[in-house]
């Protein structure tokens, strides 16, 4: 399952309940498209890394936070990519939706 986060920002996002609905549609997979900061006139200290603030961000409460264990393997994090991160999520033999509801991102935010 691919969730596009473009034009959000990171505190409008509730990513435990995004990872949550996303294991209840019993995807093998979540993969968060958050785009990079490479030369987009952020701060120079992300000019030389691979992702931007927004993808740090998702990947250190992936990596950190207790409350994904129920729903992810935390093991399979996948930075390969600099524009999205991916997770691979525990099975789930009773999915009880059929897609995620993009309400609970918050606001879309305008890039400018």
């Amino acid at each position: 399952m691919d969730v596009d986060l473009h034009g959000y920002h990171p505190d409008d996002i509730d990513l435990a309940a995004l990872v949550r609905e996303a294991w209840e549609t019993g995807a093998p997979e979540l993969t968060l498209i958050h785009g990079h900061g490479r030369h987009r006139g952020i701060s120079p200290g992300f000019v030389n890394t691979n992702t931007g603030y927004f993808g740090l961000r998702i990947r250190s409460a992936l990596r950190r936070e207790t409350e994904f264990k129920q729903w992810i393997k935390r093991s399979t994090l996948y930075c390969g990519h600099e524009g999205s991160t991916t997770v691979k999520l525990k099975p789930n033999p009773k999915p009880t939706r059929v897609a995620i509801d993009m309400d609970l991102v918050g606001p879309q935010r305008h890039p400018y």
